[in-house]
C-alpha cells in the first residue's frame, strides 16, 4: 500500500478546511469533475493536490476582499454571481442581460463593470482584481 506523501496531497477533509468549506461540497466539485482528485489503490477515499488547494484560497482570499460573495465557489467555477453584480452595480438581473450577448461570462461581467467603473475608485478596484485574476488565467 503506498502511502501518501504529506505535503503535497491533502485528504478530501483536509481540503475543506483549507478552504473553509464541507467535505460534502469538496465531494460534489470533484464528483461534478471541478476539482481534480486522486484514488490510491488500497487507501479509503481521495486526495487533493495541496499546491491546488493553496492556489484556490489565494484566489478566494483576492475575491473575498473586493466582497464577492461565496469567494471559493467562484474560484472554482470561474463565474461572477448575478445577484453579487446587480446589486454592485444597482441594476436588474433583466437589465444585466439586456446589456450582456449571451450568458454572463467573466469577460461579460468585466464589459460590464469597465463601463461603470469610470469615475468610482470603488468598482475600478473589483474591476482591476477580476481583470487581474481573468488575465493570468486564474479566473
Amino acid at each position: 500500500m503506498a502511502k501518501r506523501q504529506r505535503g503535497k496531497f491533502l485528504t478530501e477533509r483536509e481540503a475543506a478546511e483549507q478552504l473553509g468549506i464541507q467535505v460534502s461540497l469538496i465531494s460534489s466539485w470533484r464528483k461534478k469533475g471541478l476539482l481534480t482528485a486522486k484514488k490510491e489503490a488500497g487507501v479509503r477515499g481521495f486526495f487533493y493536490d495541496a499546491q491546488e488547494i493553496q492556489r484556490l484560497k489565494q484566489i478566494a482570499q483576492r475575491l473575498a476582499r473586493i466582497g464577492v460573495p461565496t469567494p471559493v465557489n467562484v474560484a472554482i467555477r470561474h463565474h461572477i454571481p448575478v445577484r453579487w453584480l446587480t446589486q454592485l452595480l444597482g441594476i436588474s438581473r433583466q437589465r444585466i442581460y439586456q446589456l450582456t450577448p449571451g450568458p454572463l461570462s467573466v469577460e461579460n461581467a468585466l464589459s460590464l463593470l469597465e463601463q461603470r467603473a469610470k469615475g468610482n475608485p470603488k468598482l475600478s478596484q473589483i474591476y482591476r482584481t477580476i481583470r487581474d485574476l481573468h488575465q493570468t488565467g486564474l479566473l
